[in-house]
């Protein structure tokens, strides 16, 4: 008989109930994951987090695909995760069989049981691993991931080179304004009206241009670490890198945990 402990994610991304429920936002939307076991400060299950209950409880749409605005993260600043989470949730343990656990979550209609063992957390089963197991995709569906990823990974490269290309020449037009208008001082004086329309059009590029030019670090740093197969990898706990993360913060090297806790 199969057990959960052949099918569960061991050692899944944990939250602290006293967490921010954006921080679980940003979790989910980081870690791609629906559920996060709430755990206290010994590693003892608490609670369990779904993105239903964040859905059901934040005051803007939460999505898995967009970061929530700068609006949206100030109306939703105030709940915690230990609000909104489900308390004392249904668990199973390693030695449970698929069928056992596969029930469980058929009767009760809940997405995920916590595993735990001898009271602390070791894994999480989610209902698509039990689905996975039982028409026997597990590997496959591995495959599958690392196939998208590695795909993820080359659209990307190919959107970050394309928008290096548009800064470049955004930045060209902007030196090409400050060469026209020092050439015609030099050969012929602008009157006030011009001169004036040359500085109100160079108050409007330069500003965007410095923004420009900091992208453009960030997305030179991005394709050099692409050529050394770095790209969407953390440099502080190795895991994958949310792509959306990478398409926002092209130079970042941290997934949004490490950021996070090297503030």
């Amino acid at each position: 008989m199969r057990t959960v402990a052949e099918l569960m994610t061991p050692r899944p991304t944990t939250i602290e109930p006293d967490a921010s429920a954006l921080a679980a936002v940003d979790l989910m939307i980081d870690q791609g994951i629906r559920h996060l076991p709430v755990v206290d400060a010994r590693a003892r299950l608490v609670g369990i987090l779904s993105v239903d209950d964040l859905r059901a409880a934040m005051p803007f749409a939460v999505s898995l695909r967009h970061p929530p605005s700068p609006d949206e993260r100030e109306s939703g600043r105030d709940l915690s995760v230990g609000e909104v989470m489900t308390h004392a949730p249904l668990t199973a343990t390693p030695k449970t069989g698929i069928s056992d656990a596969a029930r469980t979550l058929a009767r009760f209609r809940i997405g995920c049981l916590p595993v735990v063992d001898e009271g602390r957390l070791v894994g999480i089963l989610s209902e698509t691993d039990v689905l996975r197991s039982l028409a026997g995709e597990v590997e496959e569906s591995k495959a599958r991931r690392a196939d998208a990823r590695v795909h993820e990974l080359e659209i990307l490269v190919s959107q970050l080179r394309a928008e290096r290309i548009r800064i470049l020449r955004q930045l060209g037009r902007v030196q090409q304004i400050e060469r026209e208008a020092t050439q015609e001082e030099r050969e012929l004086p602008m009157d006030p009206v011009e001169h004036a329309a040359h500085l109100i059009q160079l108050s409007v590029d330069e500003p965007l241009a410095k923004l420009a030019a900091h992208r453009l670090e960030g997305l030179d740093h991005a394709l050099f670490r692409a050529t050394q197969g770095r790209l969407g990898t953390c440099e502080k706990c190795t895991k994958p890198i949310a792509i959306a993360r990478l398409r926002a913060l092209p130079g970042t090297t941290l997934c949004v945990r490490c950021a996070r806790a090297a503030i």
